[in-house]
């Protein structure tokens, strides 16, 4: 079975690298490493050589829009993603909808892959 970071394909390099979009399911997942991205270490590298990487959700070409996805709310490790979402409100409890979530670990990136996917 092949890892979301085996299925990242450059779509561009020029001020920044830019990997494109993978499908997930019902899901599209943006999962981008380079010196312009939350992710660690942040140069531009092969897919593999990254701890963490920058990420966002989009569905029927939209982002979405995490504060009504209750399949992303059940994804196991939801709180685990939360804390690294760039939007989230915590004192309010909520969220501008459509966040990036950064630095995230390759191994939490790769379950919610396994998961939008099933």
């Amino acid at each position: 079975m092949k890892t979301f970071q085996d299925e990242l394909k450059v779509a561009c390099t020029g001020e920044y690298q830019l990997f494109k979009s993978i499908d997930a399911g019902k899901y599209t997942l943006s999962v981008q490493g380079s010196t312009g991205a939350y992710c660690s270490p942040r140069y531009e590298l092969p897919p593999h050589s990254y701890s963490s990487m920058e990420i966002a959700i989009f569905k029927d070409d939209k982002w979405l829009n995490v504060a009504k996805s209750s399949v992303l709310r059940s994804f196991p490790r939801f709180s685990e993603l939360k804390e690294r979402a760039d939007g989230w409100f915590p004192n309010k409890g909520g969220c501008a909808g459509a966040v990036v979530f950064g630095y995230v670990p390759v191994d939490l990136i790769e379950d919610l892959y396994i998961y939008l996917k099933s």
